[in-house]
This record gives structure tokens, C-alpha cells and sequence, in this order.
């Protein structure tokens, strides 16, 4: 029997193949297996359901068979952090009273993540917008500007890089981007003489001014975590707006580590590291969190009028030999 299995699809949804490391047989169920979900039969009307209002790309990734992706670990999960999609995420809503932050991952052919960040005066983060495509830094900056113009007051596509980039500036507090990006691996002419040239010029030169970003994955990721602590009154200190940001919110559902070889079981001492695919909104998460202070603080509660009685009565007085009778 077993010698029959074949990785084909030998039925519609359903693919089955032997494992040639361990031997061991993998099944995997696609929604179209259930004829009730599957379009060509008799889901048209779940499948249509299901898509309406759906980005093509996130739909491919979130129900579309990917068998290069290994099981391990969430790196989000909950034996990690207190992350949860029912807390973490909401519908966009006007942020008031905050500063704005970005971070950047470029990919010129995976796609280019950045994240714009609220601060609110309690220490709230919310990722309030994204912007997600591969391309060149002149047609991302270009792209990243209409995107986000909403955000800078006084904005219009007609301005020219210099003016574009004084309206970013005084918009952002802090515009951090991949540190890679500062290599010098390309080059421009400049006056008919060939320089060498980086990425992070080349934004800057299209009105992005960034400064490098920390990449320390374990610092990052742990930064986050701490900041999807949720307090006593059960909020949050990390939002994402899951309407504004679909890619970023399809990929901290999955962002997963390395499936652990019984070699890394046996040694236990090898650093677990995650799965370097669809992560680039979780590198600009990274990149944005490390700006933020260490760990969240929660604002100062103003005391009521008989708090403050009780703490004026609780507090030590001297007792001088005079005062005694």
C-alpha cells in the first residue's frame, strides 16, 4: 500500500508524499478536498463568500497550500508572550494626541514592509498603516508618499522631493530602516564620475531620510513581546490596526521558529532561530519596537481625594519627647 503513495495529487485538495529524512508519511487537506469549498463543484457560494473583501495575497497565504513551511513554534506564542488576535487587533480608529514613527525592511524583490507607529501619551503603540510591495527605492519612496500623505498636513503628490521630504520629517519622529541598506553595493554617476552608492542614499535622495535600524533579532523580538503585555484593565500596550495592516497581521499569526532536528533536541544549546520567510512585516516590527523604551510604562493614576486622605494618614510622623505627655 505505502509503496503506492505518490506526491501527486492523486485526489482533488488531498497531497501525500514520504518524508525522505525520517521516513515518514505527510498528509496534507486543502479546502477544495471538501466539495462544499470547493469552486469548481459545489462551494462557488463559500468560496466567494470567503474571498469577498480579501487581498489576493493574503488569501493566497492564509489558504493556499504551502508545503515548503515547516511546523515549529509560534514565535508570538503564548507560552512566550500574551499575544492574542481578539486584543491585539481592532478596526482602524483616529488615533489623537500621539507621535508617528516608521520602520522599514526593503526588499527590492521580496516585498518592501514599512510600518507607521502611534505613540500615545500613556505608552500605547499602535500600528496604525503599512505599506507593503517590492520595489526600487525611487518607485517605493514615491509609492510610500502617496500612501502615507494623509498623515503629513499640508501634502500634495505636485510637490517636489525637497518639500515632500521637510513634510516627512516634521511628521515622523524617527524614520528607521534596515541597516543593511547602508552598504555601499551599487553605484551612481554623479557629474559623469562613478560612486559607490547604497540604498539609504538612494531613499534619501527620493525624500526618505532614515536612520539605521537596531537588528538584534532576540532584543526585537523580546521588545515586542513586552509591549503585547496587557495591563489591569485588560488593554494592551501594542495594537495593530488589522484593516490597515493585512500582511503584518497574517504574519505574526504565523511567524514561526525552525522546526527543531534531533540533533538541536539532543545539544540544547543551539540558539533557536525562526523561519526566514514571509517576515518582512516582522522585521520592520522588530526595527519600529526599538525605538521604544525598554519595557512600557504604565502612566501614573491620579489619586481621588480619600486616596490621598489614607496615604496622609498612613505616612510615618516623628514624635518628639515634647510631644509625649
Amino acid at each position: 500500500m505505502y509503496s503506492e503513495i505518490k506526491k501527486d495529487e492523486d485526489i482533488k485538495g488531498i497531497k501525500f508524499w514520504q518524508n525522505p529524512g525520517n521516513k515518514f508519511y505527510v498528509l496534507m487537506l486543502h479546502y477544495s478536498c471538501d466539495k462544499d469549498k470547493d469552486p469548481e463543484r459545489d462551494g462557488k457560494k463559500w468560496y466567494d463568500k470567503e474571498r469577498e473583501g480579501a487581498p489576493k495575497a493574503v488569501w493566497s497565504k492564509e489558504y493556499e497550500i504551502d508545503f515548503t513551511t515547516k511546523a515549529g513554534k509560534l514565535v508570538y506564542g503564548p507560552e512566550y508572550c500574551d499575544f492574542n488576535t481578539d486584543v491585539h487587533f481592532v478596526n482602524s480608529f483616529d488615533v489623537d494626541d500621539c507621535e508617528l514613527f516608521m520602520a522599514m525592511d526593503f526588499g527590492q524583490r521580496n516585498p518592501n514592509c514599512a510600518l507607521i507607529g502611534a505613540l500615545t501619551r500613556d505608552n500605547r503603540v499602535y500600528i496604525i498603516d503599512e505599506y507593503y510591495n517590492p520595489s526600487i527605492p525611487s518607485v517605493a519612496s514615491r509609492e510610500m508618499f502617496d500612501k502615507f500623505g494623509y498623515l503629513m498636513h499640508g501634502y500634495s503628490s505636485s510637490l517636489n522631493i525637497g518639500q515632500k521630504k521637510i513634510l516627512a520629517d516634521n511628521t515622523f519622529q524617527e524614520k528607521v530602516i534596515d541597516p543593511s541598506t547602508a552598504h555601499k553595493n551599487r553605484t551612481k554617476i554623479i557629474e559623469g564620475e562613478e560612486v559607490e552608492y547604497s540604498v539609504i542614499e538612494d531613499f534619501d535622495d527620493n525624500g526618505w531620510e532614515f536612520s539605521k535600524a537596531s537588528n538584534d533579532w532576540d532584543a526585537g523580538v523580546t521588545r515586542v513581546r513586552e509591549y503585547m503585555t496587557i495591563d489591569e484593565t485588560g488593554e494592551p500596550f501594542l495594537t495593530i490596526f488589522e484593516d490597515k495592516c493585512p500582511n503584518l497581521s497574517w504574519e505574526i499569526r504565523h511567524y514561526r521558529y525552525q522546526e527543531n532536528t534531533e540533533k538541536t533536541d539532543r545539544l540544547k544549546n543551539e540558539p533557536e532561530k525562526p523561519v526566514k520567510k514571509n517576515d518582512h512585516g516582522m522585521d520592520a516590527l522588530r526595527y519600529l519596537m526599538m525605538t521604544r523604551p525598554t519595557k512600557p510604562k504604565t502612566a501614573e493614576k491620579k489619586l481621588t481625594k480619600i486616596q490621598k486622605d489614607i496615604q496622609q494618614l498612613l505616612r510615618p510622623k516623628i514624635i518628639n519627647d515634647f510631644d509625649v505627655t
